[in-house]
């Protein structure tokens, strides 16, 4: 059998160092071993190159040969050593976790013992906030009711100038129905259907306000649309009203005797004239039926004053 090479003995050294079956301390020694013996061997071979069958000195270094089983056994110990080496870093980490979670729980514990400290401002800030809040919130409805109650004021007041001023005969006339829309206005506007009665008064306000502004334009196209229906209307009732007052005048005056008719014919006559003259002198309206209304009113007026002054001449 051939006599390994230097190199190829270095090299298959070196795998076994890789492999973990020598240490570093046998690699390095072998290696030397290795080295001189070449040394040895190549001195030799100058010394005695006149026989190369020379047979090897007692003193020369042997040749190191590492058989399979010393390789197996090698083998055998490095990955017993690696599977040492595994556990020992599995043993370093959870030592390491352990460590690191301390540091961790100590930081939490002086962070609760810090805040357990440091005075409760915050949640004091968050209160003083909250008040300041409900204050302004407060201070908002109130000025709202406030308006609420001008607005409502200013309604009413043009409400109840239209009618004051609306004629009185189409005013009569409306009266039922703005009595009706008064108690409907009121049934309609009534809530609760908010938590506080300052937001209730706004609703019902602030409804009552809508509804007298809608209202006022009805009246104002109320007033329009009934005054001729309403005057034509009272001018004939009027116009029977006068007739009936002059039949009663009549039938007092014939109930009163002769004698008397004599003494009070002349006193008759001059108040005919003088009823005439004072009714047609009614200064005239803004309507000619208006101004009819106001003579027959006026006449309507002194004859049953009249009447009632002869009905003491009856027997």
């Amino acid at each position: 059998m051939s006599k390994p090479s230097l190199t190829n003995e270095l090299t298959r050294l070196y795998e076994l160092l890789e492999k973990g079956a020598i240490t570093q301390e046998e690699y390095e020694e072998h290696k030397a071993l290795l080295l001189n013996q070449a040394r040895g061997a190549s001195s030799k071979s100058d010394e005695y190159s006149s026989d190369p069958t020379q047979t090897k000195s007692a003193g020369e270094v042997p040749q190191i040969i590492i058989n399979q089983s010393s390789s197996a056994a090698a083998s055998s110990s490095a990955t017993a050593v690696a599977k040492n080496g595994g556990c020992l870093k599995s043993i370093l980490a959870a030592i390491g976790f352990l460590v690191v979670l301390g540091v961790i729980l100590k930081a939490c514990h002086g962070d609760e013992k810090a805040a357990a400290s440091t005075p409760a401002s915050e949640p004091a800030a968050q209160t003083v906030t909250n008040t300041d809040s409900q204050e302004d919130a407060q201070e908002n409805i109130q000025a709202v009711l406030q308006s609420a109650k001008q607005e409502n004021a200013a309604a009413n007041d043009e409400i109840n100038t239209l009618w004051t001023n609306m004629d009185v005969d189409v005013r009569n006339h409306l009266k039922p129905q703005q009595l009706a829309w008064n108690r409907q206005k009121k049934k309609q506007c009534q809530s609760n259907q908010y938590p506080t009665p300052e937001q209730n008064q706004i609703e019902y306000l602030s409804c009552e306000t809508d509804m007298t502004h809608t209202r006022i334009s009805e009246l104002e196209t109320l007033q329009n649309q009934l005054y001729t229906e309403v005057k034509e209307a009272k001018l004939q009732k009027l116009k029977q009203e006068a007739d009936d007052s002059f039949e009663t005048l009549q039938t007092t005056w014939d109930a009163i005797p002769e004698s008397i008719k004599d003494q009070l014919s002349s006193n008759v006559k001059s108040w005919t004239k003088s009823a005439d003259n004072e009714c047609d002198s009614e200064k005239p309206a803004d309507t000619d039926v208006q101004t009819d209304i106001n003579r027959l009113t006026c006449k309507i007026k002194l004859m049953k004053a009249k009447t009632k002054e002869l009905e003491g001449y009856k027997i």
